[in-house]
């Protein structure tokens, strides 16, 4: 009898390892790029940290940026044209 619930909680606990890394696997890699809103990520200008959720966000050569104010974004801009 042990044997046989032993076996059902190790086929249950495959089943959800095996639904979750089918999920992760399946999702486009620009998904999995996209930080929490409370992840705090450092803006390329002027070095400061920001909360993803509150940065001025920019695409640029089809990659994200994260800003702590709109003039960082124009000066990045301006120097990724260059």
């Amino acid at each position: 009898m042990y044997k046989i619930i032993t076996i059902l909680i190790l086929l249950v606990v495959l089943f959800y390892m095996v639904r979750r890394a089918l999920r992760e696997w399946g999702q486009p890699k620009s998904e999995k790029a996209i930080p929490g809103k409370d992840v705090m990520i450092q803006d390329p200008v002027c070095k400061v940290y920001v909360a993803a959720g509150t940065a001025i966000v920019q695409e640029v050569g089809g990659k994200n940026y994260y800003f702590c104010s709109e003039d960082c974004a124009r000066h990045f801009a301006r120097e990724s044209s260059r």
